[in-house]
């Protein structure tokens, strides 16, 4: 059995501020160690769901007898009878519903040939026990009729077959596998467009590449050039943008996916919809054991077709499941997650609104929807809140077992070229095996009213019981900054778009927190803030001896930029993700200290891939600078944050440029050189380049 997750039960005193209450729980053994922690509140705790029925969202629909391996003998049998009926002119491309559940047609043709072919069932009762044995929902309207059609539409002909043309076809499709793996390798590591992201989708969802590079199409501009590749800062290769692979046009094409976009539907609608499906599995309201026992016979042995729906709602279009009025009971406790993106306890509020980050999602599940193992892309820590239903259960692996479980991953799904971690965001490996294989998997079950929290870098997979809504928010101490700025890197080397710039969350950070006088978050900031500037001066300098002297600032409304002290008078709460960010045409990272501007092709690129492309073209013609700070006010910010931190420790208030790092001047042929003269000013430029000395 696997080991469970720490189960914490806080006093009413304890349960006032909850980023509080983790922090101080966190040094207990066992705890940050198992990656995850379940808390049962105080039973002062019961704060009324408010969801509509009416709520409507799209849903993702999950085959979940490919969660482990892609390919079993009911994918096998399916196939063979979509090339049965695509040679008589009829395209299956979706399997027929009966109750809202998709009918298992390959289980169908087996159970038929079992008992002899359609000529044995001479009575209702007989369909029954059929229709039964498939798992077709009794309140199903006319089901029989519905199974008696599905057969003779799709089956009947495919049942006549004579053996030699039935190992015909699965010659055919085997030969058609084999194809797609030597074009892709394994099915479980290929992806196409349009294919649900890592996690599910069900992660927080990424923006849309802005205007300026919405003619950029996998990785390829409108004239097709496709962007250079630059050396990433730990001296790994950061690679284009993953083009889309040429898929089989046969009965195999979607044979890698396991998840697809479903249809909207009301939240009354997806309830019917999970009884029914839960109804075909359980006679009983289950145990979570019972449904889990089930769940990894489905996933393993992959003899039945099941098909479930799963939902990943953004808040900020429907209503939370949490009180939000002003005069409704713990619409305004700490532990409702609408108030948790203002705690001061968290740096992120100084995003402001970020869907998926400081805004909360809605989990909605029915039986076996499942979350896969994956881990937030910043290695943000997370609470989440299930707020009705059935139980949900939570499969946990700390952070330092990533190296670990990277080469368990690797092996078992032999991963051709691929990370064992960028595989197991794809797949569900039973947890059972990854412990076996010496991995630390921790487990529990997570009951209505009762809040899982994950801790940095953690990996987490859940799978719900029944019927569930729960509600997710990140969020971030101060002493997560360091890991955050790792993450960021590794987000860039990898070319994944990220949710927010960690530049930015530092630079307002230290606004934010200087305003306050938290010497404390600021201990955190500091040191990263002047590697922040000394990176992006050194790139800037660099840029300016390759031959870039056309900048200009940006990130205000006229052509007055604000000062520091002018951007702490900004509120800082619900600032949205200004339209000035970009994301970089090469590493797809959002810009936003500085970015080069082609302005003939009309895309961004940060400085580091700018520098890159200028390496390999020999020329800065047609490209732009555009910054928001120049240096002297960079220093300001740095020199501010180190005198705060100095006086906290008693040192006194440290003098300008007392802290101040040395920032190197880089010039074409050598690391290290004297500061370029400043460029002719022009009608957008200030008195110095944005890199000169003060």
């Amino acid at each position: 059995a696997l080991p469970e997750v720490p189960v914490l039960y806080p006093t009413a005193r304890e349960f006032l501020d909850p980023l509080a209450y983790v922090e101080g729980v966190r040094s207990r053994a066992g705890v940050e160690e198992a990656g995850a922690c379940r808390v049962a509140p105080p039973t002062c705790w019961r704060p009324e769901c408010r969801l509509s029925d009416d709520m409507r969202f799209v849903t993702r629909v999950q085959h979940v007898h490919k969660l482990g391996r892609r390919w079993g003998p009911n994918e096998m049998r399916l196939a063979c009878i979509r090339k049965h009926l695509l040679r008589q002119g009829i395209a299956l491309e979706e399997l027929p519903l009966i109750g809202g559940c998709e009918l298992d047609l390959a289980s169908l043709s087996v159970l038929m040939e079992s008992l002899g072919g359609m000529q044995q069932l001479r009575d209702a009762r007989a369909w029954q026990r059929l229709a039964d044995a498939l798992r077709v929902p009794r309140a199903a309207q006319d089901r029989l009729a519905r199974l008696q059609e599905a057969y003779c539409r799709y089956l009947l002909a495919f049942e006549g077959l004579p053996d030699g043309e039935r190992r015909g076809l699965e010659r055919e499709v085997l030969a058609e596998r084999e194809r797609i793996e030597a074009r892709g390798g394994a099915l479980e590591g290929q992806q196409g467009q349009g294919d649900i992201p890592e996690g599910l989708g069900l992660g927080a969802s990424f923006k849309p590449w802005n205007r300026l590079t919405s003619r950029v199409r996998n990785g390829v501009s409108s004239n097709g050039m496709s962007p250079l590749p630059s050396d990433g800062e730990d001296g790994e290769a950061v690679t284009n943008p993953p083009k889309e692979t040429h898929r089989d046009s046969g009965v195999l094409k979607d044979v890698h996916k396991w998840c697809f976009k479903g249809k909207s539907v009301s939240l009354t609608a997806f309830y019917r919809a999970a009884r029914n499906l839960l109804s075909t599995h359980c006679s009983k309201e289950p145990s979570a054991s019972l449904i889990e026992q089930k769940y990894w016979e489905i996933v393993q042995n992959q003899d039945m077709h099941v098909s479930v729906h799963c939902g990943k709602v953004d808040t900020n279009f429907v209503s939370s499941g949490f009180p939000i009025g002003r005069s409704e009971p713990f619409s305004r406790h700490s532990w409702n997650l609408t108030m948790l993106p203002s705690n001061p306890g968290s740096v992120l509020r100084h995003l402001g609104a970020l869907s998926g980050v400081t805004v909360p999602w809605l989990n909605v599940g029915m039986v076996f929807s499942t979350w896969v193992w994956a881990r937030d892309p910043h290695y943000l820590p997370s609470i989440d809140y299930l707020h009705t239903g059935a139980d949900k259960i939570w499969y946990c692996i700390p952070a330092s077992q990533k190296d670990k479980l990277d080469k368990v991953v690797h092996s078992l799904l032999q991963a051709n070229g691929k990370s064992g971690l960028e595989m197991l965001q794809n797949s569900m490996v039973s947890p059972e095996v990854l412990s076996h294989a010496g991995v630390s998997v921790y487990r529990t079950v997570q009951r209505s009213g009762q809040f899982v929290v994950t801790f940095p870098g953690s990996f987490t997979s859940s799978v719900s019981c029944g019927y569930s809504v729960s509600e997710t928010i990140t969020f971030a101490p101060a002493d997560w900054l360091p890991l955050g700025c790792r993450a960021a890197e590794e987000v860039k080397r990898r070319c994944i778009p990220n949710m927010f710039p960690v530049d930015k969350l530092l630079y307002l950070t230290a606004v934010g927190e200087l305003e306050k006088g938290n010497a404390a978050a600021l201990a955190h900031v500091g040191p990263l803030l002047g590697q922040l500037r000394d990176r992006e001066l050194n790139l800037r300098r660099r840029l300016h001896v390759r031959g870039l002297r056309s900048w200009a600032r940006y990130g205000c409304q006229d052509a007055h930029h604000p000062g520091v002290a002018e951007v702490r008078k900004r509120p800082r709460k619900w600032l949205p993700i200004e339209s000035a960010e970009r994301r970089c045409l090469t590493c797809r990272q959002l810009c936003y200290l500085s970015m080069v501007v082609e302005e003939s092709e009309n895309v961004v690129f940060c400085l580091h891939c700018a520098l890159a492309r200028t390496e390999e073209q020999g020329s800065c013609r047609r490209l732009k600078l555009m910054y928001r700070y120049d240096q002297e006010q960079m220093d300001s910010l740095v020199d501010r944050v180190n005198a705060a931190i100095a006086l906290s420790l008693g040192a006194g208030l440290a003098s300008p440029g007392t802290h101040r790092s040395p920032v190197p001047s880089v010039s074409s042929t050598t690391t290290t050189t004297t500061t370029p003269p400043p460029p002719r000013r022009t009608a957008n430029s200030t008195r110095r380049h944005p890199a000169s000395e003060p």
